[in-house]
């Protein structure tokens, strides 16, 4: 049975605190190091957010 989707707009707890970093980063100079962090953490989201994807049939 697929998981049962969450409402929208509610986020587990792993994927809130990666989009909190995020909203911090965003508010830091833009500079080589930002964008690198900003990449390993849409990774991260990305691995996150994989379980709530569900594979086609």
């Amino acid at each position: 049975m697929p998981p049962r989707p969450r409402p929208h707009g509610l986020l587990r707890p792993a994927t809130a605190r990666i989009n909190q970093r995020i909203r911090r980063l965003m508010d830091e100079p833009n500079n080589e190091a930002r964008a690198e962090e900003y990449r390993r953490l849409l990774v991260a989201w990305a691995e996150a957010t994989r379980a709530d994807l569900v594979k086609a049939a």
